[in-house]
């Protein structure tokens, strides 16, 4: 127990000196949290199904046996303190808060243009994202996705992107695009929503439609009843058909303690930033 909580004394001290130190963070960032996460996802790539969930079942499992609970813990820690820090080596995005309604009207035209057809995203995310080497894999067992209330996840364990296959299919191809950003090495969740959306807007077709489906979502949570109902009177009924309300989560008790909440739950700064562009 006392090399345990040595070991955990060193990594917050760590953790403290790369949260507060200027430009450590993207040291860190550059040096070793992206090299051995791009590493590990070149290894873990070769398996026809996600490490991600054995490991964790494995790791559960280990960590209720006496003999095996330290090991565990230290690998689980350790996995998660390699990423942490890469999310204080950028600040977050901020920019003036957009018209929301006038952001949802732009979408729905550029939507009501498109036949709105989707395809598997697979072969295509890496090149879309700039990673033509990148896979993204769906789960096995996408039910703990949904009792999470995700649609998409970076292992930090693993250094894989993982979807839920069972998503609506217009939000596959943008929700793949996103998580390659991580692999990037963009941890803020707004920065990475905007990445992926350049990145989809600029390759056109069904990712493109993707991404303003996802930011359409984003503006739509931010309208009150009245200016939801306007907006919708706009759309046609096939975008009405795959429109789905975006889900609101309270920030995770452990990104506050972090720090790390206003990366962790900044993802409607999407819609902020198209106030900002032509699209």
């Amino acid at each position: 127990m006392k090399r345990l909580l040595r070991w955990l004394t060193i990594l917050f001290t760590l953790m403290v000196l790369l949260r507060f130190i200027p430009g450590l963070a993207a040291l860190w960032q550059e040096h070793a949290a992206l090299p051995l996460l791009q590493a590990l996802h070149r290894l873990t790539a070769a398996l026809p199904f996600p490490l991600l969930e054995p490991l964790a079942l494995a790791s559960a499992l280990a960590l209720l046996h006496r003999r095996t609970r330290r090991i565990a813990l230290a690998v689980v820690v350790g996995m998660y303190m390699l990423w942490v820090p890469v999310y204080f080596a950028a600040p977050a995005p901020h920019y003036p808060a957009a018209d929301a309604e006038a952001v949802c009207m732009r979408l729905i035209e550029a939507l009501s243009a498109s036949p709105l057809s989707f395809d598997a995203p697979y072969g295509e995310a890496g090149t879309v994202a700039g990673l033509p080497w990148a896979r993204v894999k769906p789960t096995r067992y996408p039910e703990w996705m949904r009792a999470l209330g995700i649609a998409g996840l970076f292992s930090p364990w693993t250094g894989e992107a993982l979807v839920d296959p069972d998503a609506p299919p217009g939000e596959l191809p943008f929700t793949c695009v996103h998580e390659l950003q991580h692999l990037k090495g963009i941890a803020d969740e707004g920065a990475a929503n905007i990445a992926a959306y350049r990145q989809c807007a600029a390759y056109g077709g069904y990712f493109a439609d993707s991404a303003r489906l996802w930011a359409l979502r984003y503006a739509m949570a931010r309208l009150d009843d009245a200016a939801r109902s306007r907006v919708r009177s706009r759309m046609g009924p096939n975008l009405r058909a795959i429109l789905r309300p975006a889900a609101t989560r309270p920030p995770a008790l452990l990104a506050r303690l972090l720090g790390i909440s206003n990366h962790t739950d900044n993802y409607d700064a999407l819609v902020d930033w198209l106030m900002t562009v032509d699209f």
